[in-house]
């Protein structure tokens, strides 16, 4: 096991300088509060020392951790709706262990402060950057709601930011999502084009004028399949093409994350979490934005169009993961 002990200045840098040198896997051993610099005792600073290594089989159970008995009320408060996130164990060990180091410095007075610290350590809070003019492509899943929520892509774009919007279908597989754009694209009075391989929907993007141009592509079992290799070339080598990957907060997340990682990960701009309406848990969220340094683009509650979506910032994700709205 590589092992390594960073002091920093507040939690939220030690844990951005494990995330550096050891990576996302990487598993807190311990934690504690350490003065340094000073003179014969004073004047030193109080920082942070956080060891941590990479996890192996054989140190899965090694996480140094007070027991439910020396814990503060407010810590056992914080690891009960840790556990009630749902989340896979590794994640959940060091969550706990961030929380009890946020909880040991004593900033915190509510368990919603608490969360916030240790949720702020953890996760990894992008925000999503928008172009004046941009295309972007949006993959995922089958039945994870990418056409639905393309509409509302389009309506927001147009209405409140007054930009020019155009589609591309290039799910052909599925003549009601072809049909379903239709309509919308007849609702908005916007040009809607239809691509029936690669090379027609490269040429149909390149030839766009519209400051925003949506492209539903067919919702594939990307658990077994794979990108064509044509357009993840064009989305490399064009400035203004951007690949977002919906996924649905409903479902496992481990499957979330497997799927994600069957995209070319430089090439994934943003995500599209859809289904916030039909999960009682955020386990899926909390364990995306654990893992993956990827922004947030948008969150889809429902299936009214436009209604049903809204564009969160990092702190809106924060309150949605502590229990607020």
């Amino acid at each position: 096991m590589n092992v390594k002990r960073f002091v920093a200045p507040t939690l939220e840098d030690a844990a951005k300088d494990i995330r550096k040198q050891l990576g996302k896997d990487a598993v807190i051993l311990h934690v504690k509060e350490v003065v340094t610099g000073g003179l014969f005792g004073f004047f030193g600073k109080k920082q942070v020392q956080v060891t941590a290594g990479i996890d192996g089989p054989s140190h899965r159970n090694s996480v140094s951790r007070d027991g439910d008995d020396k814990q503060s009320p407010l810590l056992k408060e914080a690891n009960r709706h840790l556990q009630q996130l749902g989340v896979s164990n590794r994640v959940l060990k060091n969550l706990q262990l961030t929380a009890q180091m946020a909880d040991k410095q004593g900033n915190a007075r509510t368990k919603e402060e608490l969360l916030m610290h240790t949720f702020r350590a953890s996760l990894q809070l992008q925000p999503f950057v928008q172009k004046r003019q941009q295309t972007l492509i949006v993959a995922g899943p089958t039945g994870v709601g990418k056409t639905t929520t393309i509409a509302k892509l389009a309506a927001k774009a147009m209405f409140e930011e007054n930009k020019t919007v155009s589609f591309i279908t290039f799910d052909t597989y599925r003549i009601a999502a072809v049909e379903q754009l239709k309509t919308y694209a007849h609702i908005l009075d916007c040009p809607i084009y239809t691509a029936y391989n690669e090379s027609e929907l490269i040429d149909l993007c390149g030839r766009q004028t519209a400051d925003l141009v949506l492209v539903d592509t067919a919702g594939r079992n990307y658990l077994h399949e794979q990108m064509p290799v044509e357009l993840v070339e064009y989305i490399r080598q064009s400035a203004s093409c951007d690949l977002v990957v919906a996924l649905s907060l409903a479902a496992k997340a481990e499957d979330a994350r497997h799927m994600l990682s069957r995209f070319p990960k430089e090439l994934v701009n943003g995500l599209i979490l859809t289904k916030l309406d039909e999960t009682a848990s955020l386990g899926t969220l909390c364990e995306l934005l654990y893992s993956e340094a990827i922004p947030v683009a948008c969150v889809t509650t429902g299936q009214n169009v436009p209604e049903d979506i809204c564009w969160p910032d990092k702190e809106q994700l924060l309150k949605w993961l502590t229990g607020g709205v």
